[in-house]
């Protein structure tokens, strides 16, 4: 009986051995000394843009950021876009009653179209620098 004990103990130790062995501790995450250090790149000559953009430009004066900044356009004020909103809903109202006719109401939409492609902000040159 003491042999078969012995034995049982003989072969589960063998079993678990083998997984104690497996079971390591994980390295600390935020110990530097574990830290993963990235892989040196090794690059050659890279092409140069030459576009007189991407050239230095010499104007004699340095950058300055002093200015205030100003919009392209003026904004539209909350009034404005209010009395704009309210011209727009009289003529759509009009157009579905029929007091106006559709010539007359395309005609109306072509003008205010006019006038959005009219104020429409304009691609500025870059600054130099």
């Amino acid at each position: 009986m003491q042999s078969v004990r012995a034995a049982t103990v003989v072969a589960v130790c063998g079993m678990l051995l083998p997984l104690l062995a497996a079971c390591k501790s994980l390295e600390p995450i935020v110990a530097p000394a574990y830290m993963q250090r990235p892989k040196a790149q090794v690059v050659g000559p890279q092409p140069v843009d030459d576009s007189p953009i991407s050239q230095k430009r010499d104007t004699g004066t340095y950058p300055t950021f002093a200015k205030p900044m100003t919009a392209a356009l003026p904004q539209m004020e909350k009034d404005e876009a209010g009395t704009m909103e309210e011209s727009m809903t009289r003529l759509g109202n009009a157009r579905r009653r029929g007091q106006i006719s559709e010539t007359e109401y395309k005609r109306k939409v072509a003008e205010m179209r006019a006038l959005y492609d009219q104020q429409k902000p304009v691609a500025t040159p870059a600054a130099s620098q």
